[in-house]
């Protein structure tokens, strides 16, 4: 059985949204992480046998592609589930360090025109 690495960026994050049912492509954008990197994580996992795509018919339209999680990669998240709360936990934290990260470099930026500004007079 090829070996699973899912240290990944965002290939935990991927299945953990699965766990809770088909998600689509636009689902699973919500993750936050760009398009590319989702969607090589889904392709990787598909190739691994941990999820796979179905069609979900919908009324008056084109079906939509979801994606689930089969059960190898049930049997994959099972390993990861005692982390679970402390990953998610973790990335709060590193989200919430990232959006102050961001606003400090917005006021630097600021403090810097100011002084720019300031020093043409």
């Amino acid at each position: 059985m090829e070996k699973i690495d899912i240290t990944e960026k965002a290939y935990i994050d991927v299945l953990f949204a699965l766990e809770s049912g088909a998600k689509s492509f636009n689902d699973l954008k919500e993750l936050g992480f760009s398009p590319n990197t989702i969607l090589s994580r889904l392709r990787e996992a598909q190739r691994k046998g941990i999820i796979e795509e179905k069609l979900f018919p919908q009324k008056d339209k084109k079906a939509q592609i979801k994606y689930i999680i089969t059960n190898r990669g049930k049997n994959v998240l099972n390993n990861y589930l005692p982390i679970k709360s402390q990953y998610l936990n973790l990335k709060r934290e590193l989200d919430k360090l990232e959006q102050e990260i961001r606003a400090k470099e917005k006021d630097m930026k600021l403090l810097l025109t100011s002084v720019s500004k300031f020093k043409d007079m």
